[in-house]
């Protein structure tokens, strides 16, 4: 069993990182491992506290794997304030530092956070990677609700992709 600690800082400006290499084998994998997984790849690990807060909403990503190009981000949402928010999955979106675009339309995202609560999930990409991609930057865009962000969105930069 792998086990990864978080020490120091984790600000967004200065994340705390660490990255892993492990490898599947069909039938023990790694924690939330990709579905995608074929039986025999690298799952490539990286963690850390990459995090942005507006308003009384945060959104972390503390751990990104990366496997055959594609991604996945284990995401938390915390709704500090006293109504609930709601962060749907089809307002989901990931920038490379390329600049291209992804859906997440199959992640395993609930979107309703309640009141003095947090929820947790997996953001997955629908396509593969494109190559040369360093870092993505993770965007839920129509937040609904009644302390909801000013301009109903978050975004969560420099999240880097384990090579």
């Amino acid at each position: 069993m792998i086990q990864f600690a978080l020490s120091g800082d984790n600000s967004a400006a200065q994340p705390n990182v660490n990255a892993t290499t492990t490898t599947s084998n069909g039938v023990e994998t790694p924690d939330g491992a990709l579905e995608t997984t074929e039986p025999s790849a690298d799952v490539k690990v990286g963690t850390g506290s990459f995090k942005q807060q507006r308003g009384m909403l945060t959104v972390e990503v503390t751990r990104v794997e990366s496997a055959n190009g594609r991604l996945k981000l284990f995401v938390t949402a915390t709704n500090a304030s006293q109504a609930r928010m709601t962060l749907p999955v089809d307002g989901i979106a990931v920038l490379d530092d390329l600049k291209r675009t992804y859906a997440a339309s199959s992640s395993k995202w609930e979107g309703l956070v309640t009141q003095g609560s947090k929820t947790s999930g997996t953001v997955v990409l629908d396509e593969k990677l494109g190559s040369g991609v360093n870092s993505v930057t993770l965007t839920f865009s129509s937040i609904s609700g009644q302390f909801a962000p000013t301009g109903a969105a978050i975004t969560v930069t420099g999240i880097p992709v384990p090579k």
